[in-house]
């Protein structure tokens, strides 16, 4: 009954039909570890950010890298800001909003510096490079902020005094003092920050759409098979409904060319 799934065009069928679920299958094993990454991330954030505030000198060093555990996490700086060598960092808006952060050094009594991220100002329209930035209180203050890793890819500044990506590792080069390995976003300062400066806010939690696009491909994987099975039970249904025509169109063909037999009646015995 099924000795038509040998033929070359159902197995061309079948090999289509197996690659698409393995391809369903496979795309949403890809979106469960998307999800599980953004759980874990999701972790960090929630951890990081209800974590107490701690000297930052126990959870990062100038010229060392921020470990993964420590993102998010609030730690505590005291030094002067270097306004002289403040960075815009652009394009990275807030709430939707265009505008530009305030990237200032903040140096110890050590005499490392740690980027802090003042805050952010809307452009409202204006370029980039004609956004005004509050300068930093003068004296010593203590920040306490989010602390971030470093981010690879532009290096140092783009343009004269800004910057897209915190590149620590390259902006250091640029800077006559040690930089920390991480930077951070102010969350509170002593003496208060200055008017118009906008904090950043901490990042959210969500665990976005990987979940439901999982359980969409394993749908499309079991409707594949499904719609597959079906589809070769009709072709068999088919073919057993046209052999079976086939057989009663032979049979009713046979019985009309079958001779009649010799009549017998009065005018035979004449």
């Amino acid at each position: 009954m099924y000795r038509f799934l040998a033929s070359k065009r159902w197995l061309v069928r079948t090999v289509a039909g197996v690659l698409l679920v393995l391809v369903c299958v496979r795309l949403g094993l890809w979106q469960l570890d998307r999800n599980d990454e953004r759980a874990a991330r999701n972790a960090v954030i929630e951890a990081g950010i209800d974590s107490a505030p701690v000297p930052i000198d126990e959870l990062n060093a100038p010229g060392e890298p921020l470990d993964t555990d420590d993102q998010w996490r609030n730690a505590v700086i005291t030094g002067q800001y270097d306004p002289e060598h403040e960075l815009a960092l652009r394009l990275r808006p807030v709430d939707g909003t265009p505008g530009v952060h305030a990237l200032t050094p903040l140096v110890t009594a050590d005499g490392d510096a740690f980027l802090v991220d003042r805050g952010f100002v809307a452009s409202e329209g204006r370029p980039d490079d004609e956004v005004d930035l509050p300068d930093p209180p003068s004296g010593t203050v203590t920040v306490q902020v989010r602390l971030r890793a470093g981010e690879d890819g532009e290096g140092a500044a783009q343009r004269a005094g800004t910057v897209r990506r915190v590149d620590t590792a390259a902006l250091a080069e640029t800077l006559p003092y040690p930089l920390y390995g991480a930077w951070g976003e102010r969350v509170e300062q002593d003496p208060a920050a200055a008017d118009g400066l906008q904090a950043v806010p901490p990042p959210e939690a969500e665990s976005g759409p990987h979940l439901s696009y999982a359980v969409q491909w394993f749908i499309f994987a079991v409707m594949g098979v499904g719609g597959f099975v079906l589809l070769i039970r009709a072709e068999a249904r088919g073919r057993a409904e046209a052999e079976a025509e086939a057989e009663a169109s032979t049979s009713t063909g046979a019985d009309a060319r079958a001779p009649t037999g010799m009549q017998t009646g009065p005018d035979q015995n004449r």
